[in-house]
Formats: structure tokens, sequence, C-alpha cells
């Protein structure tokens, strides 16, 4: 056992934790526009941006341990394909992340000011902003071309962020396809 297992173990724990807070905020998410009280919406919002606090933590432990994994090898590998595509995707989901929050934490403040009122009363059907809407699909999007980076590991930067690019186009797709809204929506999210 060495340091660069241990890394390795951990950057793939990372990878477990990671899925599994997906999974919990996308079940959250959908609970949340199936609820019929406020006080249901509130809670399973709740849900979603307790579970969303792993993935800054989680982007941070990949960072480090990625970069520990690095420094046991050549420097020239810094300037690496795959190493780039990992470095640039974490941006990306930093980013998005940080643009979801903030939305999150919006929405998160009308919904208590409703329950404030009564958290009985029905819940509105809230059609969030297309952004918002395809975002966490396409951060699958961008984790998927990453890990995929990581596993085939392309020299070429431009291959490398191609592979990223493409994973963000296939997914922005599968995430901008959005039902029609329901005739009896009641509120609209802000869209900026």
């Amino acid at each position: 056992m060495d340091l660069y297992h241990i890394a390795l173990y951990l950057h793939i724990v990372a990878i477990i934790v990671a899925s599994g807070a997906t999974t919990v905020t996308k079940l959250a998410a959908t609970r949340r526009a199936r609820a019929r009280t406020v006080a249901d919406a509130l809670d399973w919002h709740t849900v979603l941006m307790s579970a969303s606090k792993a993935f800054p933590i989680v982007l941070a432990v990949f960072v480090l341990t990625g970069a520990f994994m690095l420094s046991r090898g050549q420097p020239s590998v810094w300037a690496s394909g795959f190493v780039v595509a990992g470095l640039t995707g974490v941006l990306l989901l930093f980013a998005s992340g940080t643009y979801l929050g903030l939305k999150g934490k919006a929405l998160g403040g009308f919904l208590q000011s409703l329950a404030a009122k009564g958290g009985d009363q029905p819940a509105p059907r809230l059609v969030p902003p297309a952004m918002v809407a395809a975002l966490p699909v396409v951060n699958t999007g961008i984790a998927l071309a990453v890990a995929f980076d990581m596993v085939t590991k392309p020299a070429s930067i431009p291959v490398a962020l191609g592979i990223v690019a493409l994973g963000i186009a296939i997914s922005g797709a599968l995430g901008m396809r959005r039902p029609a809204p329901a005739a009896k929506t009641v509120a609209t999210i802000t869209s900026s």
C-alpha cells in the first residue's frame, strides 16, 4: 500500500459520492415538481439543496487526488489533453453548480415565503428556465465525457476537449427537451 493507491481510492470514492449525490438531487427535483403541498415541495427542495453540498467537496477531492497522482509522473503530463480536459470539466461543473446553487437558494426563499402563509396550501407548478432545466443533464454529460477522457487518456488537447464538447452537446440537446408546461402553471421561476 502506498500514497498513490490511497489517492486513487479516494478519487474513486469521490466518483461514488458524486453518483449518489446526483441520484438524490434528481430524485428530489422530480419529487419537488410533483409535490402536492407547499410544505412537501419545500421538504424536497431542502433535500436537494443538502445533497448538492457534496458537489464542491467532490470537485476538490478530484483535483487534489488527481494532482497528487499526476505529481508522481513526468512534469509534461500536465500538458496532456486528458489533464486539461479534466481541469476544464471541473471548472465547468463548479461554474454550473454555483449558478444552480444561486437559483436553488432563490427558489428556496420563494417556497419558504409560501410555506409561511400555510404549508398545506397546494404547491405551485413551477416551470424552471430552460438553462436551469438543462444544466443538471449537461453536468452529467460533462462528468461522463471527462471520465471517458480519464480512461482513454488522449494526449491531444483538442481531442480531449472535443470529447467534453461532444458530451456537452449531446446532453445539452437532451436537457433542452422539455415537456409542454401544465395547463395550471401557477408560477414561473425567473429566467435570470
